[in-house]
């Protein structure tokens, strides 16, 4: 029977969900434990790879496998895959496109708007029994007439764009292509050729793209120096896309009122990490994309794509293959 091998370690609810969509017809395996030794060991039988986590899938996993056919990902993230080697070896690779992208972006909006009417802080005082409601309330801020500077405007992007209307706020974003006439007029967007134009007139930066080589660390001193005074960054794309120490700084010495990140330069994060200590910055652990009906059709749509593949449907997966 073929084996399926989760390339990370599930336990609880997510194992009990992956389980679930797997047909009878094939096995799934989780990690014994999350190592990449443990990796190793188990992926000597496995026929598909379902790619999560952040454990490489190197060449010394890949020479490691006696039966493998295929790399199935979970999302749409590659940091965690050698695709030189995964060439080599002749393995084809396919991606979830899409597949959480309303839970992204409703977390990106919930982070927003925690920012503006700052409720971890908030939320404390009142546990503790501090009553201050006019001093308190009259530190927030209305979305309304907030101009949000998107980075990337793929589907989670469009989908944020879509949310804020309601709200009033204005819109503007960069990306590497730019949408067309009509989503830009339906979504109410206004387009900028590059980051630099467009980080003036942000109030609230939020980021949607991909990590490339060509934007890493792409906020940093200097990019962040040209936000206005007081801005707020939200970060539920990918971690390395912001220079750590450059964005401590900021946030500590007042250029930026607050910060909320998802995704964060290391993962998970480790003991004295700076920002984990300042009270205008709000973490979440990579869970944007994990509601609970995000992760069943994330799973069940690579799933299905290890079946299609199994079976010879080839053409009904096609267009989600990268390698």
């Amino acid at each position: 029977m073929p084996k399926i091998l989760h390339t990370a370690r599930y336990t609880g609810i997510p194992w009990e969900i992956l389980k679930s969509v797997v047909p009878a017809d094939l096995t799934v395996e989780t990690l014994d434990e999350l190592s990449y030794d443990c990796l190793i060991r188990q992926a000597v039988d496995a026929d598909y790879l379902l790619v999560s986590g952040r454990l490489s899938i190197d060449e010394g996993v890949l020479s490691a496998t006696k039966n493998l056919k295929m790399i199935q990902r979970t999302g749409v993230g590659t940091e965690m895959l050698d695709v030189e080697s995964i060439k080599k070896h002749g393995i084809p690779v396919y991606v979830n496109a899409g597949v959480n992208a309303q839970s992204v972006a409703e977390h990106t909006l919930t982070l927003i708007l925690a920012c503006l009417k700052r409720l971890p802080q908030i939320n404390k005082q009142t546990h503790e029994g501090v009553w201050k409601k006019q001093q308190v309330g009259a530190t927030t801020r209305e979305l309304k007439g907030k101009t949000v500077a998107l980075v990337g405007m793929g589907n989670i992007g469009r989908l944020v764009a879509g949310m804020l209307q309601p709200f009033g706020a204005k819109v503007i974003y960069t990306d590497v292509v730019r949408q067309n006439e009509e989503t830009e007029q339906r979504l109410g967007l206004r387009y900028y050729d590059r980051l630099e134009a467009l980080l003036p007139d942000a109030d609230i930066l939020s980021f949607h793209c991909p990590l490339t080589l060509e934007n890493i660390e792409i906020l940093n001193n200097r990019t962040l120096a040209m936000l206005k005074q007081g801005a707020i960054v939200v970060n539920t794309a990918r971690g390395k896309l912001i220079n750590p120490n450059d964005f401590y700084e900021a946030l500590k010495n007042g250029h930026l009122s607050s910060a909320a990140l998802d995704t964060h330069y290391e993962e998970p994060i480790k003991e004295g990490y700076k920002l984990a200590k300042m009270d205008n910055v709000i973490l979440t652990p990579h869970i944007g994309g994990l509601s609970y009906e995000a992760f069943h059709s994330m799973m069940k749509g690579a799933v299905e794509n290890i079946v299609a593949f199994e079976e010879g449907r080839l053409e009904e997966i096609e267009s989600k293959r990268i390698v």
